[in-house]
């Protein structure tokens, strides 16, 4: 395509761009201060943070087993093991909840539920399950940030939560743990001291740096970027184990860069940004022939980082979006660890028919449009069928 079609404006990226919109004095909401609390210990990764948090629980609470979604990234899983507690697997439903039916609880228990693209999960139902059945709830808040304007935030209802803020903002790395148990507080391992940042989080920044300076021109960074070793994806292969034990026995030290940036972002017009997005862009799409909408309106409290969406064939839907600049992906992608699929149905319906749209961008009418317009020509006229709709 021709560099003006870029310039109008249709590489859509997934990851925020390189913008500090920094927060006004006269607006507290727009402060980091206002997001998460004091206590929040800031990590070099999530995947550090959440063991970190697990272990405390193990050491103080006993905990030995931790139900979490068969739809996760393997890191996921590798922290959990990192923390010498055993992982079990549950299934998700067509709206990305935990099918609390395939849990199967026993004293010992936790239960990790997942916020899917910043959509919050029921918590008010997960918290009462819990407490029913003597389990501490653990919130992944990966996916999201919370939002202090409303009366549900994600990460204030489980035990502990964990957030990764590049998700959601201009920065290259870090994870945070929430521990919102004064006594279990105590107990967690400090974080290493923050740094320059290791190798990952400086490659990150990097590449933030060339998609920035490839929208400032006006080209399709996506055939660059689509080129370009992934960092920090966790792959399930062989001898990765090794590999993973040696890092968790010394976690890298999180970046002084990234909690400086985090401190001066304008938290409040991201928010209100990735929200106005999704309801412009899930309202386009619902209805649209061939796609369905797992969410077509966001759930209370939440900070939408992705609208995912079902089509009959994503494989092929996401390589005709890059080719348009919107940078459509699959999740968990590579990164999902093994599944008995069969055993999952859940599970399998979203990874044989799911991808996401990218939020981090804005929308013109003329945008819009085009946007529709290229997720209805990405999904073939085959893969209108009836079984992916019965399906919904």
């Amino acid at each position: 395509m021709a560099l003006a079609s870029w310039q109008k404006g249709m590489w859509l990226p997934a990851s925020p761009p390189l913008t500090l919109r920094v927060h006004p004095p006269d607006r507290p909401l727009a402060r980091w201060e206002a997001l998460v609390p004091a206590h929040a210990a800031l990590f070099a990764r999530c995947r550090f943070a959440l063991r970190a948090g697990l272990r405390a629980l193990a050491r103080e609470r006993g905990l030995r087993r931790l139900w979490i979604p068969a739809m996760l990234c393997c890191c996921v899983l590798e922290a959990v093991e990192a923390a010498d507690v055993e992982p079990v697997l549950y299934d998700v439903g067509r709206h990305l909840e935990p099918r609390l039916h395939t849990v199967t609880p026993a004293p010992g228990d936790g239960l990790l539920v997942v916020h899917y693209f910043g959509l919050l999960a029921p918590v008010a139902t997960l918290l009462a399950y819990c407490r029913e059945h003597g389990m501490d709830l653990i919130e992944d808040c990966a996916h999201t940030i919370p939002d202090p304007s409303s009366p549900v935030r994600a990460g204030a209802s489980g035990t502990l939560a964990v957030f990764s803020p590049r998700k959601q903002a201009p920065v290259p790395g870090g994870g945070l743990l929430v521990v919102n148990d004064p006594v279990l507080r105590r107990a967690v391992e400090a974080p290493p001291r923050s740094g320059a940042g290791d190798a990952r989080t400086l490659g990150r920044l990097a590449l933030m740096l060339v998609e920035r300076s490839a929208a400032a021109l006006g080209c399709n960074g996506l055939r660059l970027k689509d080129h370009l070793p992934v960092i920090d994806v966790a792959r399930p292969a062989p001898g990765r184990r090794a590999l993973t034990a040696r890092e968790y026995s010394r976690p890298p030290r999180p970046s002084a860069l990234v909690e400086s940036v985090l401190r001066r972002l304008d938290w409040a017009a991201i928010i209100e940004a990735r929200r106005k997005v999704y309801v412009q862009l899930a309202g386009a799409l619902n209805g649209v022939d061939g796609v369905v909408l797992p969410a077509p309106v966001a759930p209370a409290g939440s900070v939408p980082q992705m609208l995912p969406l079902r089509v009959a064939d994503p494989a092929q839907a996401v390589r005709r979006l890059r080719r348009r600049g919107i940078e459509a992906m699959r999740w968990p992608g590579v990164e999902q660890f093994d599944v008995d699929r069969g055993t999952f149905p859940g599970t399998e319906d979203w990874l044989a028919h799911g991808l996401c749209l990218p939020l981090g961008y804005s929308l013109t009418p003329g945008r819009l449009a085009r946007v529709v317009s290229a997720v209805e020509e990405a999904v073939e006229p085959g893969a209108r069928s009836t079984k992916l709709l019965r399906s919904a």
